[in-house]
């Protein structure tokens, strides 16, 4: 049973994923942008200084989370690349290989 690897459909995934991390560093971009503002209306007394830390707090736990992931989305595009072109690669150097048997029997 032979695998037949739809190497183009393979980049599309790619460049889909490419976009898609792209999407989300701009909404992440836009809801920094948009919560950073938020401390300085906390207040300066013990309950706002205790809310200003709660926020940083859950904003690095947020970042770091999100950050992550649109890393690992941009390993997953770089793969599905790299997957594409070894088939691609591996497919070219077995009919070389199979040219040269053919040629050394004398039916190439």
């Amino acid at each position: 049973m032979a695998v037949k690897l739809n190497l183009d459909s393979i980049r599309e995934g790619a460049q889909q994923l490419d976009s898609a991390t792209e999407a989300v560093q701009g909404l992440f971009d836009q809801f920094k942008s948009s919560v950073d503002g938020l401390a300085d209306s906390f207040g300066g007394d013990m309950i706002g200084s205790l809310l200003d830390l709660a926020h940083q707090a859950v904003m690095e736990a947020i970042t770091e989370c999100i950050t992550t992931n649109i890393e690992d989305l941009g390993d997953y595009a770089e793969n599905l690349r790299q997957i594409a072109d070894t088939h691609e690669e591996n497919d070219a150097e077995i009919e070389r290989l199979f040219r040269a048997i053919l040629a050394e029997l004398g039916r190439g």
